[in-house]
């Protein structure tokens, strides 16, 4: 959940309380010595572009997954300490030297065997811990893997590591910056140094900064838009339901999700099309109308001229409460869709529809309890010094230097009754749900729109309560000396990721907005090039 989202959720919660090693290289040239390996750019390829570079031998999924460890090692501990990475799984190289096997047998698994991927560290593995952040859970190796994992290792990915998060989903304390867990420490932003949002902060920075080609990231309100919005990638929100969540760390069940974080459209694709399909033991609730494509193809919806005769909303109001040059990023991203043959059609704001989202809803508190104390109970591994909220309410207690901005929102969902369909909570849920997919069905309905324009992650929080997907992509730089990222988001109704993919192919692909933050943050490269 990112920090807008916070700070909402503390309004709702407000009765209950009155070392790094330098690499040879071209010193101070401002170029990125470790970006490329076997002549290719492991910054700007894409997964079928290291795919055939690997079927064509330029370099073996072992040679791969080594640099990215370099970039690694180099740019987590350098000058800047970005502290993506919470650990390193421990057999990534025996994974690739798997799929290398695999290709000299003429037995890959697909585009993505032998490409390296980190996880946010929620999602349950079995070759590295999974803590959410958190102390309490420090030595936690789940009995199950993750179900999106093992469909990422029958694709054949290397799983390389796990990345550091906003503790908990962010759900800790209102006064907990983004991007840190007590667990973890501080993931800073590669781009300004500063906030890298949240919560999944640091598959955010990682991927921002070429740990791997690709990232997964969670989201309940924000959580992979925002961070994408921060770090100039691209994320897939996807609807509630594609993704399984089985095995992944709880904030909300009715509303968490996991998905892609890339650096191009074509990866973030590329990823979900391995991660999505139903999962029968995770059924969400009230599952919108539908039910997700059996066997989806967001690949081949990356095609050129996808936006050209597609109508896609934005509301002017929104676009008049931004900071000035926020508001010029955006509009520059309008002419660009218009100039690509998009028909810009200006409608009301979301906001008219007097819905607040998913932050007021305050039956948040109450699924973090459920949703920990089941994982606990069914998931988590042997030996953990806790076995329910109450337990991780103590122990954080009994280690006060650790969890240094408190734990309020953690000790308010510990005083609810932690019953998921608790007849009270479920009736507000419901009804929280069914208003926000009707304040954006009827927009998009009413004004015959392909989707939904919104600067950055506005409307994250309607979007996360409706549980649709949005799909946001770079779209320029603001702020002091233009070096802060801004996206742009394609909001669509349920089940839509495969055409708001190709809306989102498209304009990345006449905007070319991206640029690497060795290019914006020169001080990245003091220590490593």
């Amino acid at each position: 959940m990112n920090r807008r989202a916070l700070l909402a959720a503390s309004l709702v919660l407000a009765c209950c309380f009155p070392a790094g090693q330098k690499v040879a290289g071209a010193a101070g040239s401002g170029i990125d010595c470790l970006a490329t390996t076997g002549g290719v750019d492991l910054l700007t390829a894409t997964v079928p572009q290291l795919a055939r570079a690997l079927a064509t031998g330029r370099f073996t999924s072992r040679g791969l997954t080594k640099a990215y460890l370099r970039r690694i090692r180099a740019f987590d501990h350098g000058t800047v300490k970005i502290n993506a990475v919470r650990r390193l799984t421990s057999d990534a190289l025996k994974q690739a030297d798997s799929s290398d096997a695999r290709r000299r047998r003429h037995r890959t698994l697909g585009p993505l065997d032998g490409i390296p991927v980190i996880l946010k560290d929620n999602i349950g593995t079995r070759d590295a811990p999974t803590t959410a952040g958190s102390i309490a859970l420090a030595g936690n190796v789940p009995k199950r893997e993750a179900t999106l994992v093992s469909r990422l290792r029958a694709a054949g990915a290397v799983i390389l590591a796990k990345t550091n998060l906003s503790e908990f989903a962010n759900w800790v304390d209102p006064s907990m910056p983004n991007g840190y867990s007590s667990l973890g420490g501080q993931v800073v932003n590669p781009y300004t140094e500063g906030d890298p949002s949240g919560s999944s902060s640091g598959s955010g920075a990682g991927e921002a900064l070429g740990y791997a080609a690709v990232a997964v990231g969670t989201e309940t309100s924000g959580s992979i838009l925002s961070p994408s919005d921060a770090e100039s990638l691209v994320g897939i929100k996807p609807t509630v339901g594609l993704v399984s969540r089985r095995g992944v760390i709880p904030l909300a069940q009715s509303f968490d999700t996991a998905g892609p974080m890339a650096r191009n459209v074509t990866d973030a694709a590329s990823l979900l099309q391995a991660m999505a399909g139903r999962d029968p033991s995770d059924a969400p609730f009230d599952e919108a109308p539908g039910g997700p494509p059996v066997r989806p193809d967001y690949l081949s919806a990356l095609r050129p001229g996808a936006l050209r005769g597609t109508q896609l909303g934005y509301s002017p109001a929104d676009v008049n409460s931004l900071p000035a040059d926020q508001a010029t990023v955006f509009n520059r991203a309008l002419a660009d869709l218009r100039a690509a043959g998009a028909v810009l059609v200006t409608t009301n704001t979301l906001s008219n529809t007097s819905l607040a989202g998913l932050t007021e809803l305050s039956e948040i508190p109450n699924e973090f309890k459920f949703g920990v104390n089941h994982y606990l109970a069914n998931d988590a591994g042997p030996g953990l010094p806790v076995k329910n909220l109450t337990d991780i309410v103590i122990y954080n207690q009994q280690h006060p230097q650790q969890m240094k901005y408190g734990q309020r929102f953690i000790i308010a969902s510990d005083a609810t009754p932690g019953i998921y369909g608790e007849p009270t909570a479920l009736a507000s849920r419901t009804v929280t749900i069914e208003s926000s997919r009707y304040a954006i069905d009827s927009v998009l309905s009413a004004h015959q729109l392909d989707a939904y324009l919104t600067p950055g992650a506005f409307y994250a929080n309607i979007g996360a309560a409706a549980g649709y997907p949005t799909v946001i992509v770079p779209m320029g730089f603001v702020g002091s000396g233009a070096r802060a990222p801004m996206g742009i988001g394609f909001l669509g109704s349920a089940w839509t990721e495969r055409s708001l993919i190709a809306l989102a192919f498209d304009y990345e692909r006449v905007s070319h907005r991206r640029q690497q933050p060795t290019a914006v943050n020169h001080r990245l490269l003091s220590s490593v090039c």
